[in-house]
């Protein structure tokens, strides 16, 4: 007979027989702190990062995806984390020191700072975490992404010679072609304006977060003095707040997962490298497209589904939900269940274990399920979904675009002025004023000077008639 561990309590026999299932060590995981951050993560790589390289359309477009959706979660969900305690110390000392404030005071919420009795100690902790708060937002949403959009920019210009998407994702040379293409020279895509625009913004970004780093610091100092700061310090700590802080062997940890309100302001400041990082207009679509679905999704998607399918398929869940229809935790199921089967007084057998453990079984598969499909749903609608309707789109519109007519130039038959797929290959860069050149067979002789055609032969300079000077025309002199 095995032995038995002395219980007294419903709560003692729940956490007891939790541990011997492994289903309700991995939800109660995901319930506690940090969880929420490793669900998170993995929402997030399920719906963005999977579906876009089982879809990717070229080993460029897949290196693209690795670096910025990894780059991304490991800012998001690993360094608020990794570098709490040293954000903590930073800021509880830029706060200066008075009566009743300590370190302890940044891990609690507004609702435990509003209950504080020394109000200056409780608004100097507010300060110190809204420079947090802010220090993250910039450092996440702007630099840091800044960093992973224009450093992929960067790394496929140097690595693949390709500074277009629709070279990226092999559709062609388009009229949007890579500069090293339109060159002839690949040693030429490091004087690119694109690449050169990615550097500008890196440094541009930099400096930004520089001031928003050093406005942390004054906010934190001296946010506790001003009624209009006491104000945007209790705003920002009430809807922009970590979803978890603690402080455990002396060090204070934040996370980010459930908290929407963090996360949100964080997605709304990365769309402004996300879509200034675009390299061309196919790329810069897919991105408005996307962004809004796939944010939308991580923020609210998991509970809608849940929702969802509490409402359709309420019999499946027994067990797992309360009257309310809202989701029980693995310790209330584990208590039901116990209190079921077991009364105080009683002795704890090992029969009445394996019968608590049969029952907890369905409610347990039940509240799996609520994290499964969600992650199922994600990666079929917003991520492989939302991905084949994007790349359908823009095939669907560079082919549309190749198959536009001509348009003419004035005043010269037989020309177009905007050069699409079918005349690009023919006209290389020069310094007349509309931004190419062409053979002499295809631009017309001008109509009062035969055998001049005012634009530059690629393959040698164009004989002028000694007895005709050139006449340089009044807008050019």
């Amino acid at each position: 007979m095995t032995k038995v561990p002395p219980v007294s309590s419903i709560a003692s026999n729940a956490a007891h027989v939790l541990k011997q299932s492994k289903l309700a060590k991995a939800l109660a995981f995901q319930e506690g702190q940090g969880g929420g951050t490793t669900m998170k993560f993995l929402q997030d790589t399920g719906t963005a990062w999977m579906p876009k390289i089982l879809i990717s359309r070229s080993k460029a477009e897949g290196a693209e995806v690795s670096l910025l959706e990894f780059g991304e979660s490991a800012m998001t969900y690993a360094l608020p984390t990794l570098f709490g305690p040293g954000l903590a110390n930073l800021f509880f000392k830029v706060s200066g020191k008075s009566e009743g404030f300590r370190k302890q005071l940044l891990t609690q919420t507004f609702d435990q700072l509003k209950t504080e009795g020394n109000s200056e100690a409780a608004h100097r902790a507010m300060a110190a975490k809204a420079g947090i708060i802010l220090t993250t937002i910039g450092g996440i949403g702007l630099w840091g992404e800044s960093l992973v959009n224009y450093g992929k920019n960067l790394m496929t210009a140097k690595v693949f010679k390709k500074d277009t998407f629709s070279d990226v994702i092999n559709l062609g040379q388009s009229s949007g072609q890579s500069f090293a293409s339109t060159t002839n020279d690949s040693s030429a895509i490091d004087d690119s304006p694109k690449v050169r625009k990615a550097k500008r913004r890196i440094v541009q970004a930099t400096a930004a977060f520089g001031g928003i780093l050093g406005s942390s610091f004054l906010l934190a100092r001296f946010g506790h003095r001003f009624d209009w700061s006491k104000a945007l310090s209790r705003k920002m700590v009430k809807h922009l707040d970590f979803d978890f802080a603690h402080k455990e062997g002396g060090k204070v940890a934040f996370g980010l997962g459930n908290r929407k309100g963090m996360l949100g302001a964080i997605m709304l400041t990365c769309s402004i490298p996300y879509l200034d990082s675009a390299r061309d207009g196919y790329e810069r679509l897919e991105t408005a497209i996307r962004l809004p679905v796939v944010f939308a999704y991580i923020l609210y998607g998991q509970e809608f589904v849940q929702k969802l399918m509490f409402k359709t398929f309420p019999g499946l869940f027994r067990g797992a939900l309360d009257e309310k229809s809202q989701l029980l935790s693995t310790q209330q199921i584990a208590q039901n269940v116990v209190q079921q089967h077991w009364k105080a007084g009683q002795d704890w057998s090992p029969e009445v274990q394996q019968k608590v453990l049969a029952d907890m079984r369905r409610p347990m598969v039940s509240k799996a399920m609520t994290v499964a499909f969600p992650l199922l749903s994600g990666i079929l609608v917003t991520g492989i979904g939302l991905g084949l309707f994007n790349r359908l789109l823009t095939s669907y519109r560079f082919k549309k675009q190749a198959q536009q007519p001509a348009v003419p130039v004035a005043g010269i038959p037989g020309t177009t002025g905007i050069p699409n797929a079918s005349t690009s290959s023919s006209m290389t860069p020069s310094a007349t004023p509309f931004g190419f050149s062409a053979t002499p067979q295809s631009w017309a002789s001008h109509p009062t000077r035969p055998g001049f055609t005012g634009f530059q032969n690629t393959t040698g300079p164009l004989a002028i008639p000694a007895a005709q000077p050139v006449v340089t025309p009044v807008a050019y002199r």
